[in-house]
């Protein structure tokens, strides 16, 4: 009976000890599984290029994590992460817009405070100034990629084989354009200041600035200018329209629907300028025709006395607030951000880097001079007032390109323009506001 219940006992302690060991084999199974963190940007094709290349060499340094590329061009970004957000299903890591911050976040408490991860992301990199413009309510809600200016950005070339200057005033913008169409091609035009997505609405921002040293919308979120105002604004565009200097969204819409950087006419070497973010140069660039040569402009004047140029937070990178991977989603980010590798693979294809240790190394590989950076400077020095996040709204957006096609297409006067702008935005407020 003894050896009976020895046995017994020896038998239940093996099997303890059995369970022990599956348990603790499950366990480490567990902990190497696999994590897929997914990753959502928007850019042209050297964007996505450079950004795929840094997500494998992360990949091979990082056996266990598995990044899953979704990228695209800018039409429909907005409108596919804002359902995202809404239903939940929002990707990990998300390059952003910085006034997306004030749709999906007005309170701080719409994307992971980065703040609370510093063990993984080095804050150290970027001045207090940089990382304010994305700090809400205290919550650094997104990490800036770099500042963004709109410049002009002139072929040389077309204006090399007309035989004049590049032109510094509107004035000699119209002048110069009577020559190239001359002497180059009688469809040249000499500038594009339309959007696929907001038309001319950041042409009449720039006018209404130096003119009348005013926005449209204030950084207090109010109208800034009256309705004459913006009538006169858009007097001006139709004037330059109507001379057959400058592309109209109704030239747009004739020539088929084109991402901005892939006009026709810039394709072919019969466009002078364009007046564009400058973080979008290298697409302008990679789009001439060989022998072409893009440089940074002065900013046009003979409208009024004051600067006139929209400077911004570029783009930013926020988490997901309901991520499941918080710590590793920010150790990405350290990385594309941070790493010498990979900021010499990303170049300047979000604009030049705020974050000081990329900034160095793109310094060092000189990368950062060029029609970019000398974009960026000038548009630093014009710079107008400080304007409301909500003149980028996707609603103001498409508000600016619904009015400017009207305006081409004779349905609405300057006018009747102005006064619809006024009148439309004075309800968006209300809306984006609220």
């Amino acid at each position: 009976m003894g050896k009976r219940i020895f046995w017994l006992m020896m038998l239940i302690l093996v099997l303890t000890i059995s369970c022990g060991e599956k348990k603790e084999s499950s366990k480490g199974a567990g902990a190497e599984k696999e994590i897929t963190l997914r990753f959502s940007w928007w850019g042209g094709d050297a964007r996505h290029k450079a950004t795929l290349d840094v997500i494998k060499l992360y990949e091979e340094k990082n056996p266990g994590v598995k990044i899953k590329a979704e990228y695209s061009g800018w039409d429909g970004h907005f409108e596919k992460i804002s359902t995202q957000i809404t239903g939940n299903t929002a990707p990990d890591i998300m390059q952003i817009d910085y006034n997306w911050l004030y749709n999906f976040s007005k309170n701080g408490d719409g994307f992971y405070d980065i703040n609370t991860l510093k063990d993984d992301f080095n804050l150290d990199n970027y001045d207090e100034q940089a990382l304010s413009y994305t700090i809400i309510n205290g919550k650094l809600n997104a990490i800036p990629v770099g500042m963004n200016g709109r410049a002009f950005f002139f072929n040389k070339s077309l204006y090399d084989k007309a035989g004049v200057e590049i032109p510094k005033t509107f004035d000699e913008l119209l002048a110069t354009d009577k020559v190239i169409k001359e002497k180059v091609s009688k469809d040249a035009k000499s500038l594009d200041i339309t959007s696929t997505d907001s038309g001319a609405l950041f042409f009449i921002e720039y006018y209404v600035e130096q003119k009348y040293g005013k926005p449209i919308l204030t950084a207090e979120n109010t109208i800034g200018v009256t309705k004459e105002e913006l009538a006169d604004a858009f007097k001006f565009y139709k004037m330059l329209v109507d001379s057959g200097a400058v592309v109209s969204a109704k030239d747009r819409a004739g020539a088929g629907n084109f991402p901005d950087d892939q006009n026709p006419l810039w394709i072919n070497g019969e466009l002078g300028a364009v007046l564009t973010w400058n973080t979008m140069v290298g697409q302008y660039e990679n789009m001439l025709k060989e022998g072409d040569t893009l440089v940074s402009g002065d900013f046009l004047t003979g409208i009024g006395e004051h600067k006139s140029t929209f400077i911004k937070v570029n783009m930013a990178f926020a988490i997901n607030k309901n991520t499941k991977y918080p710590k590793e989603a920010a150790k990405f980010l350290n990385f594309m951000l941070s790493d010498p590798e990979a900021a010499k693979i990303l170049g300047t294809v979000r604009g030049i880097p705020l974050n000081k240790s990329a900034f160095a190394e793109l310094e060092k590989e000189g990368q950062t001079k060029g029609p970019l950076a000398e974009g960026l400077t000038k548009a630093l020095a014009f710079a107008g007032p400080k304007t409301s996040p909500y003149i980028e709204d996707e609603r103001t957006r498409k508000l600016g390109l619904e009015i400017t096609q009207k305006v081409d297409y004779n349905e609405l006067t300057p006018e009747q323009a102005g006064e619809r702008l006024y009148t439309e935005l004075e309800k968006l407020l209300k809306q984006m506001t609220r």
